[in-house]
């Protein structure tokens, strides 16, 4: 997994090289484990509390990494003469959290005005050749 996430994630300029390192360490361990809480992938305690001081950090951008993953998939992309883009929308419905609110940004996510959530339109990247993802585009919430 390891050269995959030093591969995906080689554009990342997190201003500190122990920065994009524990980056790389912490989608590693994520990777691995798609399934498993952040403590479970994590293989000690100590990389447990690395990966949340990591997200808590002011000096981390997250523009940065999910750049960093745009460089590396279009880099890729310009490998294949045909690239398709598959996309989906889905509903996040929060209708039953009542601590979520139109003030909050959560609105209608149908016709029956009193379904709350979010929309989110994904989109993956793939060739033609494959059946393997080739990158994301950043989600669109609406």
């Amino acid at each position: 997994m390891q050269a995959w996430a030093g591969s995906e994630l080689k554009y990342a300029d997190l201003g500190d090289a122990r920065l994009n390192k524990r980056l790389i360490k912490i989608v590693e361990n994520l990777a691995a484990q798609p399934q498993a809480s952040i403590t479970q992938a994590s293989s000690s305690w100590a990389q447990t509390k690395a990966t949340y001081a990591f997200w808590r950090s002011e000096r981390i951008e997250a523009a940065a990494i999910i750049e960093a993953h745009q460089r590396s998939a279009t880099q890729r992309a310009k490998e294949h003469e045909m690239i398709l883009a598959i996309q989906d929308t889905t509903d996040l419905n929060f209708t039953h959290h009542k601590s979520k609110t139109p003030a909050q940004g959560f609105g209608a996510i149908s016709e029956q005005d009193y379904l709350l959530g979010l929309k989110v339109h994904e989109r993956v990247w793939g060739d033609n050749a494959r059946s393997a993802a080739r990158g994301t585009a950043p989600p669109s919430v609406v």
